[in-house]
């Protein structure tokens, strides 16, 4: 006579297999390479991105670029972006923001656009926004380097701009027609605050931050571009040793500030340094008629 196994029995054992299974199927993913970098093919259609706020994400276009445009309220809820001059952009947003069109220039005449956004970590985790993405263009061969620094095997390049390069590059995008602007690889322009700041003693002059560019150097250099605006009825002689700040190097686009109200009574002035404007300049934000009462 068969004797039946208990019902109960049968359910438990199934369900330890079950349980057995679901284990060796969580070891075995776990022991599985996990895909560490996003390929996306450009097809002329914005791809989309994605970055975790406080986390840096690297973007890998396929050739060098010139010059890589964001919206400055985007700029204002990262940090600075930097850009290598391998075509690499490294990106860390501060806060959420939604998406926004972000477009990477190259000097061989191709652009590709971006629809970036930034969100929160409120899953706990980042893993799928972490990776790094490498963009492909058919159109362009593919360099194996490329690659094995995604995987992050190749060693970054350096880049040996002097300050000359900097104020150079500085001068034409504020003056030059946009068509000749030749912005420098590995050089980006990040935001400051435009308000008027104390930073030239002795001269009636207001002094006012208009753009400033980093540069991916060892170290890092910053070049600010400042509007000057006569406030006196006297002329202004450019004088670099009357900078208040720490700044490595100095320079005028005109030697010459006219007085008030006559021809070339504004001009720019370049500022570089080893730390952002904002922890270089001496002092906060004025308003236009403190600023002009410089001493």
């Amino acid at each position: 006579m068969k004797i039946k196994q208990p019902l109960v029995d049968i359910c438990v054992s199934v369900t330890l297999v079950m349980l057995l299974h679901s284990t060796a199927t969580k070891a075995a993913e776990n022991q599985m390479p996990k895909r560490i970098v996003e390929h996306v093919v450009w097809d002329k259609t914005p791809i989309k991105v994605t970055l975790p706020v406080g986390i840096e994400r690297r973007i890998d276009f396929p050739v060098p670029g010139s010059k890589f445009e964001v919206p400055e309220k985007l700029l204002h809820k990262s940090k600075p972006i930097q850009m290598r001059e391998d075509g690499s952009i490294y990106w860390t947003a501060l806060e959420p923001f939604s998406f926004e069109r972000v477009q990477f220039v190259t000097p061989t005449g191709y652009s590709y656009f971006l629809d970036v956004q930034a969100v929160d970590n409120k899953k706990g985790s980042y893993s799928d926004y972490e990776r790094p993405l490498v963009i492909i263009d058919t159109r362009i061969k593919q360099n194996d380097d490329k690659e094995k620094d995604a995987q992050g095997l190749a060693s970054a390049k350096k880049l040996n701009y002097d300050y000359v390069d900097l104020v150079r590059m500085a001068s034409q995008s504020i003056y030059g027609p946009e068509r000749l602007i030749k912005n420098l690889p590995g050089v980006t322009r990040i935001g400051v605050n435009t308000c008027p700041v104390r930073i030239y003693r002795g001269g009636h002059v207001v002094t006012e931050p208009i753009a400033q560019w980093k540069a991916n150097t060892v170290p890092s250099l910053y070049v600010t571009a400042i509007r000057v605006t006569s406030n006196s009825l006297e002329d202004t002689v450019w004088d670099p040793r009357r900078i208040r700040g720490e700044f490595v190097a100095a320079a005028a686009q005109h030697p010459l500030v006219k007085a008030a109200m006559e021809i070339g009574d504004t001009t720019t002035w370049y500022l570089v340094s080893k730390l952002p404007f904002k922890e270089a300049a001496p002092s906060t934000c004025q308003t236009r008629k403190e600023v002009a009462s410089n001493e």
